[in-house]
């Protein structure tokens, strides 16, 4: 910068790069929140969770969800999202096991909705639902080339440390709060009261939820081979 450039000016210039980097990080937010509070497995798995068995279990859910939000972000900051697009076997064969395992779930949750209540026994998402969060996070390996590829959009070319870790710990708080207050609001008495009424049913709709969710990216596949 020339030395007769007036100190006002060094400001602005001083300024300029870490507001830039602020205005990525709302912009970052502001499509996570908007991502996260579209219904799909993970809020399945938590409203379920958090409603069929107690608050606790739905809070560990939400932990297994939020760990594997920053596992997929944390690993798109590596690149990992482009290698998964490079190496088109490997992208595919973990699609085709996201999509077994949101099946999986599904019909576990379907079948404890047809058992006559006495009779059941928790499924999996609800005897290990810290677990079932991850797993559930973790089926989508389109997380990691979603996040990959806005971060090539969006975040400025050698952008500090300091901000990527930033990113993280943005999605972390950001996908606690959104799940916590899913899992807290569907673990009320008055919630909880009412879903027990129709447990069987809403255990029903809760496994074909899943088990279509895991037949759409089976069916997504499905047209990609096709079409190559």
């Amino acid at each position: 910068m020339p030395q007769g450039e007036p100190i006002g000016s060094r400001r602005k210039h001083a300024l300029k790069k870490p507001m830039s980097l602020t205005a990525t990080l709302l912009q970052l937010s502001l499509l996570h929140i908007l991502m996260a509070m579209i219904p799909g497995p993970n809020t399945v798995v938590v409203s379920y969770v958090s409603a069929r068995v107690s608050r606790r279990a739905g809070m560990m859910a939400v932990g297994g969800v939020v760990l594997g939000s920053a596992i997929w972000v944390t690993l798109s900051m590596f690149g990992v999202g482009v290698l998964l697009l490079e190496a088109g076997f490997l992208y595919r064969a973990l699609r085709w096991l996201g999509a077994a395992y949101l099946v999986y779930v599904g019909i576990r949750m379907l079948r404890a909705g047809i058992m006559p209540i006495d009779a059941q026994r928790p499924p999996q998402a609800a005897r290990a639902p810290l677990l079932a969060g991850l797993l559930t996070t973790l089926s989508n390996p389109k997380s990691a080339v979603f996040w990959t590829s806005v971060f090539v959009v969006v975040v400025p070319a050698h952008a500090p440390a300091w901000f990527y870790a930033a990113v993280v710990a943005l999605i972390v708080v950001q996908s606690f709060a959104w799940y916590a207050f899913v899992a807290l609001a569907l673990s009320t008495n008055f919630a909880r009261r009412h879903y027990l009424r129709f447990a069987q049913w809403l255990d029903r709709l809760a496994g074909v939820i899943m088990i279509g969710l895991g037949l759409r990216l089976a069916y997504e596949l499905r047209n990609e081979l096709v079409g190559r």
